[in-house]
């Protein structure tokens, strides 16, 4: 079985444009779940667990949600999986933080990248985080 990809810087640029819109559309289902969530919530505080009977006036709603969320957590975990596919290691969704892996000076280490940056402009030791950045 083959490691993670190594990139190199210009690699690593040309999937900016890739990664700002998984960041977008993580951001859409991050909105769409936290809703569905506070709509289901309003309805088990009202019904409490009545909600699952069939003669709830709300229970076609709150299938509907439990559904509506299940696929919502599905094409949210995609989007992270297509990420991992590129062998790019997330470190914060909400945050817009990337590594990837690269060699420099001999040493495999992570270029970092924070989402709305143009580029890759730092990296770090694969044993540091974000706070451990140095520009390339």
């Amino acid at each position: 079985m083959p490691g993670p990809r190594i990139y190199t810087v210009e690699q690593a640029n040309e999937l900016v444009p890739e990664l700002e819109q998984a960041f977008a559309r993580l951001d859409t289902l991050r909105d769409q779940l936290r809703n569905a969530k506070i709509k289901l919530t309003a309805i088990e505080m009202i019904w409490g667990s009545k909600v699952n009977d069939d003669d709830c006036p709300d229970h076609n709603e709150g299938v509907h949600l439990v559904r509506q969320l299940k696929e919502l957590e599905e094409s949210f975990q995609t989007v992270l999986q297509e990420l991992a596919e590129h062998s790019a290691t997330v470190k914060d969704v909400e945050a817009g933080l990337i590594d990837l892996y690269h060699v420099r000076d001999g040493q495999l280490v992570f270029l970092c990248w924070k989402r709305g940056e143009k580029k890759f402009e730092a990296w770090h030791h694969v044993d540091a985080g974000f706070a451990g950045r140095e520009p390339l």
